[in-house]
């Protein structure tokens, strides 16, 4: 009994660390143009988990907030941090990132497969997944080369409510970079800027914004996936390979070793493999 019980409690601290650090995988992602923070958590398995868990506050708060919390904690130091060595660690080490972000992305890809077909597999699926590649890739063409933005100035308050707002469509919807939506606004570098000089007003309002956002989606998103669930992985699926596509020409581009690239790649892959593997697939506990 009380060998079970020291297993279980091992578990349950195992599951808190693995939601926490992939939060901050998470939150890193949010911030990193053309990757998006719902993209990073369909790799981890925790996308779907999330949904339910932000849908079943009012019926199981208690639970619900166990599992939430670890992720939004996570996502937070994630974000803050990114935000703070963005300018000067990114520019000079784009690659580095990127190569891993992408085998992460990838070695999610496997899992999230499992995942869509436990109903059945369906030829009509492929369509879709077509579809959510070519949406994908549109997106982030067109996000590629944004227009230049304008001196960097604070937000208003309802610039960051709207700003707080696009970044959470990043994590309802995989795939979509928010960061590639800010930029054509102008907002990014003023987004980024708040957060690294802890603009308290605009960082509540961006905060506003990005949970009403969130709790405005999240129950269509939802609703997708429980009547359409094939449909609905499927799109995802999509996105998120259209997405992972669109970096391999720009990564070939950038100065570092194609050895050195492919390590980096493995190293991704292996994190979402481990975490899938060992850690669970994101459920609750």
């Amino acid at each position: 009994m009380g060998a079970e019980k020291d297993n279980l409690k091992r578990k349950n601290v195992l599951r808190v660390l693995r939601n926490a650090f992939a939060g901050a995988v998470i939150g890193l992602g949010g911030i990193l143009p053309g990757v998006s923070g719902g993209m990073m958590a369909v790799s981890f398995g925790l996308y779907r988990p999330i949904l339910d868990a932000f849908v079943g506050l009012l019926k199981e708060p208690g639970k619900n907030l166990r599992f939430l919390l670890p992720i939004g904690v996570g996502a937070g130091v994630g974000f803050f941090a990114g935000s703070f060595l963005m300018n000067r660690f990114m520019h000079e080490h784009y690659a580095v990132i990127m190569y891993l972000f992408l085998g992460m992305v990838v070695g999610g890809i496997p899992a999230f497969v499992k995942e869509a077909n436990q109903e059945g597999f369906k030829k009509r699926y492929l369509a879709v997944l077509a579809l959510g590649v070519l949406a994908a890739s549109l997106f982030l063409l067109a996000g590629e080369t944004p227009p230049g933005e304008a001196a960097e100035e604070s937000l208003t308050l309802v610039q960051a409510l709207l700003a707080g707002a696009v970044a959470a469509v990043g994590v309802a919807i995989p795939g979509i970079s928010t960061s590639f939506i800010l930029m054509h606004l102008g907002w990014y570098q003023s987004a980024m800027a708040a957060v690294a000089g802890m603009d308290i007003k605009v960082l509540i309002c961006m905060a506003i914004g990005g949970l009403g956002c969130v709790l405005l989606t999240i129950k269509t998103v939802r609703w997708c996936f429980d009547r359409f669930r094939g449909y609905a992985y499927y799109a995802v699926l999509g996105f998120l390979i259209g997405s992972a596509a669109f970096f391999v020409p720009k990564l070939y581009r950038e100065q570092l070793s194609l050895w050195l690239g492919l390590l980096l790649f493995a190293a991704g892959f292996a994190v979402a493999y481990i975490f899938d593997r060992f850690c669970g697939s994101g459920e609750q506990g």
